[in-house]
This record gives C-alpha cells, sequence and structure tokens, in this order.
C-alpha cells in the first residue's frame, strides 16, 4: 500500500505546495516583466493547453510519484547500510547528489525512442515559458516511479531527503523552463553551478544536437563530466518544440493525450528539411547573451 498521507507527505502539502506556488508566481512576473526569448504563439492559447495537461499530470505526481517515493525508502533503504556509516552532513550530501545524478540520467532516458514517446508532449510546446515546465504526459510521470522512488530506495536514501529534494527539483524545473531574463553576469556566473534559462533554452531548441545537450535538472556538474553541456547558442537564434509537429493548431489536448500511442517520427519538418546550424565558434562551455 502506498502512503498516500503520511506525515512526510502531509508536510509536504503543507510547506512545499505553497512555497513552490509563491515561487511560481514569482517567475511569473520577472518572466513578464523581463523575458528572454520572443513569443512565438499567444499566451491564453498555450496555458490553457499547457494547463489541460498538467491537470491529470500534477495529480498523478502526488498519488503515485510522491507516495511511492516515500513507501519504498522507508521499506528498502534502512537494509542498504553503506550511507548509514556516513557522518550526518556526508551523508545528506551524498544523498542529494545522487538523487540529482538519477534526475540527469532519467532525463536522458526520456530522450532514448521508447521513453520518448511521452517525453515529446513536453518537447513539442512552441514557446517555453513557466508553464512549460508542468506539460509532461502524465504516463511520464508513471514510467519515472522505477527509476525516480525505486533506485534511490534500493541505493538507501532517506523517505525526508528524497521529498525534501522533490521539492528543491519540482522548484529548479520551474526555474530553468521560466522566460525569464536574469542579468547576464548573474547568470554567467550561476550557470557554474546551476541549470539556468539560457541552459535549458538551448534544450528546447529544434536542431537535434542543442537538444541532446543540456540534460541536468538542479546541478550542471554532471553535463560537464558527460561532455553534454552546451552553453554558445544565443536564445535569439533558437527555435522551440520539435520539428515534426511545427503547427500549434494541430496540437490539441486530446492529440497531446494519445501522442505517446502515435508512431515516432523522423527528426525533421514535415517537409522532410532537418532543422541545423553552423557548429558556433568559441567553446561550447561559453555562455552567450
Amino acid at each position: 500500500m502506498l502512503p498516500f498521507s503520511s506525515p512526510l507527505l502531509r508536510r509536504f502539502d503543507r510547506w512545499a505546495g505553497p512555497a513552490l506556488a509563491v515561487a511560481a508566481l514569482g517567475l511569473l512576473l520577472l518572466e513578464t516583466r523581463r523575458p528572454l526569448r520572443r513569443r512565438i504563439r499567444p499566451r491564453p492559447e498555450r496555458w490553457l493547453r499547457n494547463a489541460l495537461v498538467a491537470a491529470p499530470s500534477l495529480p498523478a505526481m502526488r498519488l503515485t510519484l510522491l507516495p511511492a517515493m516515500v513507501g519504498l525508502a522507508k521499506a528498502w533503504a534502512p537494509r542498504r547500510p553503506v550511507l548509514a556509516r556516513l557522518p550526518a552532513p556526508l551523508r545528506l550530501v551524498a544523498e542529494v547528489l545522487l538523487l540529482d545524478y538519477l534526475g540527469y540520467t532519467w532525463h536522458r532516458l526520456l530522450h532514448a525512442p521508447l521513453l520518448w514517446r511521452l517525453h515529446r508532449v513536453h518537447h513539442s510546446d512552441l514557446d517555453m515559458d513557466l508553464t512549460t515546465a508542468w506539460r509532461f504526459h502524465f504516463g511520464e510521470m508513471l514510467a519515472s516511479i522505477p527509476w525516480r522512488a525505486g533506485l534511490p530506495a534500493l541505493l538507501g536514501v532517506r523517505p525526508a531527503t528524497v521529498l525534501g529534494f522533490e521539492a528543491v527539483f519540482e522548484a529548479c524545473t520551474a526555474f530553468h523552463h521560466s522566460n525569464w531574463r536574469l542579468p547576464f553576469a548573474v547568470e554567467h556566473q550561476l550557470v557554474r553551478v546551476l541549470v539556468t534559462p539560457r541552459t535549458h533554452g538551448i534544450h528546447h531548441s529544434q536542431v537535434q544536437r542543442e537538444t541532446d545537450s543540456n540534460f541536468g535538472v538542479v546541478l550542471t556538474l554532471w553535463d560537464r563530466l558527460h561532455r553534454t553541456l552546451r552553453l554558445n547558442v544565443p536564445q535569439q537564434a533558437l527555435t522551440i518544440g520539435v520539428p515534426a509537429y511545427p503547427e500549434a493548431a494541430e496540437m490539441t489536448f486530446p492529440r497531446l493525450l494519445a501522442l505517446p500511442l502515435e508512431p515516432l517520427e523522423p527528426w525533421a519538418r514535415p517537409d522532410g528539411s532537418v532543422p541545423a546550424r553552423p557548429e558556433p565558434t568559441g567553446l561550447l562551455h561559453e555562455l552567450v547573451p
């Protein structure tokens, strides 16, 4: 039985839920006042569609993924003594790094053919802003349970750490999907550690080699270690979305729900052309305005 209303989950609902809502409101105001990229589609059209996709997805997360994180960690983590041997501060750091690395590796798996069926619902948004952070197919939430709940439990991560990190994970997802233009000097320093809006904007590019980069969720550390970090593409040069789905009118809510059942499309526009860009000069790790 999943612990749908354990004390940890009630605490998450009481504190993390409102804190994430306040953070989202702040990001909405910031991206409205200081937009990073030009909008392609009208906000009301996209926001309604993204809200409809999120309507089953967010409850699926609360009713399945979060209880699984707590329940499996309670059942399995005490039997995995390796992390328990570490001093308390080191154990917390090790658990957080492990959880963030699992987030990075899960994101890379989402771009493999089987899971891309689900994840392309998220990437098919033709603009990217705060609401894109909630545009995930509910099936993706269910599919993530073995990796994001089962593996941490098997590796001995404590329930409180898993749930606390999930709040950070959600806040960072909202932050780096936002269309907020941070001061360039600030983001240039911040990206040394954290995934930022410019970084993740490149990941949503229609140029495939750019989409196949910047998989980090919280830390840029894993992209650096795996050589998947790319920071040298100007935001105004980006075309957001999946090239096979260029028409917003065709990506209705019913179609987005059914999209995982459709055949996989080649990474090309409907006319067969492939989005490309000359490799920019300079280092791949050089953030540009």
